[in-house]
């Protein structure tokens, strides 16, 4: 990432004091907030919560930083951060619709973190995916650690009333969940922001003589679809034991698109000449529409720098995905930010089953995704990329030569687009 506020506050911080020499010679630094603060506010200087989010000077020396009390901070060569697989074989799973006495939850308009959550829990993803017949939400907010120690890159760490948050905690006869909750789909998350709690809430049980068992669960939204993943470590005090232990993900979007209305689709939809515009290079489009959701909920547009910051991807990715939703016409952009256009405002207006419905077909105008499409409902098969670069070779793809590498990536581009029009289809 280019340099940002907190890159320029760092590097001073690293000029100023002697940490690498330290933390090569003891394996830690320690640093307070009143030191920090110095330099720029701590709480925004040490919040980072996916692995791109740290500052450069970090990156360069293979460094990370946790809280280990309410005002200071341990730096050294942790693994703090996991990395979050992209499972394209789970089946969605239809959520409960919601109790008719219950209006106060816009399920069409699902912004905040704190919605998705009363949402899984009353449209019953999270009874399914816990297993639970009943549960009640019992925590949540910010709160004090505790005191704890923990094992990292053979340094022992204590904690000591260091601040946390849990966005939702919730009881069943037997066991404790935490739920973190994320409304912006990352490639990876900060370890700290599961395992804190965790060593919280399993030393409260325990003082009080409570025989139960607390359970990590990390929860994401996007698009309709709740996507829940479970976390153990297999060592309580060594957080890098952390392991996914199940995933799975619910959609609350009624009527999914049936095969019959996809072929209607396919065969009807008007093809459109394809812009003069850098064919898609991102293959994950669950974060082309993340963004437009974003950029929904933004009065003045975003730039590549805050599509950064809020994804946590180097600026570079931030330009791919906001290419991709260009290439769409969900968005413009005119050298400084992106914004949704007319037709993105329209779209991400609809109702969510409506709003997939235009997306599937605004897809398939495009001549590439079309054509790829039909293959795929003849064949009933997945096109491998060999078989794309056939279906393709005609088509105009801007800037991309047919004899290149490059083509190979896009035809992959290609394949995964489709794939996400079929995870919406009912089988």
């Amino acid at each position: 990432m280019s340099d940002s506020k907190n890159d320029i506050a760092w590097s001073k911080i690293f000029d100023d004091f002697p940490i690498v020499d330290v933390v090569e010679e003891k394996g830690f630094f320690i640093i307070t907030s009143s030191q920090i603060n110095n330099y720029r506010e701590a709480r925004l200087m040490t919040k980072f919560d996916v692995r791109r989010q740290l500052p450069k000077v970090f990156i360069e020396n293979e460094f990370a930083i946790l809280p280990i009390t309410r005002g200071s901070y341990i730096i050294g060569k942790f693994n703090i951060f996991e990395d979050i697989k992209n499972n394209t074989k789970l089946v969605s799973y239809g959520a409960d619709t919601l109790p008719e006495h219950i209006k106060a939850i816009d399920i069409e308009n699902i912004s905040s973190e704190t919605t998705a959550l009363l949402c899984a829990n009353v449209c019953g993803i999270l009874r399914s995916f816990f297993e639970e017949d009943q549960i009640t939400h019992v925590i949540g907010g910010k709160m004090g650690s505790g005191s704890f120690d923990f094992q990292i890159s053979d340094i022992r760490i204590p904690v000591s009333k260091s601040q946390i948050e849990i966005d939702g905690g919730f009881e069943s006869e037997n066991f404790v969940y935490l739920v973190e909750v994320k409304n912006l789909i990352h490639e990876d998350f900060l370890i700290r922001q599961i395992y804190y709690p965790y060593r919280t809430w399993t030393n409260k049980l325990k003082e009080r003589q409570i025989n139960k068992t607390v359970r990590n669960i990390f929860l994401t939204y996007s698009d309709g679809v709740f996507y829940l993943r479970e976390y153990q470590f297999e060592k309580i005090e060594d957080p890098s034991s952390i392991k996914l232990v199940k995933e799975e993900k619910y959609s609350i979007v009624k009527d999914s698109l049936s095969l019959e209305r996809l072929k209607e689709i396919t065969d009807n939809v008007i093809i459109i000449e394809d812009p003069d515009l850098s064919f898609p290079q991102s293959d994950d489009l669950d974060k082309v529409i993340n963004l437009c959701e974003l950029l929904y909920q933004t009065d003045d547009g975003l730039s590549k720098r805050e599509i950064s910051e809020e994804f946590g991807f180097v600026i570079r990715q931030a330009g791919y995905y906001g290419s991709s939703a260009r290439y769409l016409d969900l968005v413009s952009y005119d050298g400084q930010k992106y914004r949704l256009t007319e037709k993105g405002e329209e779209i991400f207006s609809l109702p969510l089953m409506q709003r997939q419905f235009e997306l599937v077909s605004l897809l398939l105008s495009h001549e590439p995704f079309n054509i790829v499409m039909k293959d795929y409902l003849k064949e009933s098969s997945r096109p491998t990329v060999r078989r794309v670069k056939e279906l393709i070779a005609d088509c105009k793809l801007y800037n991309v030569g047919k004899e290149t590498t490059t083509f190979g990536r896009r035809c992959s581009t290609v394949i995964s687009w489709i794939d996400w029009v079929f995870d919406r289809v009912e089988v």
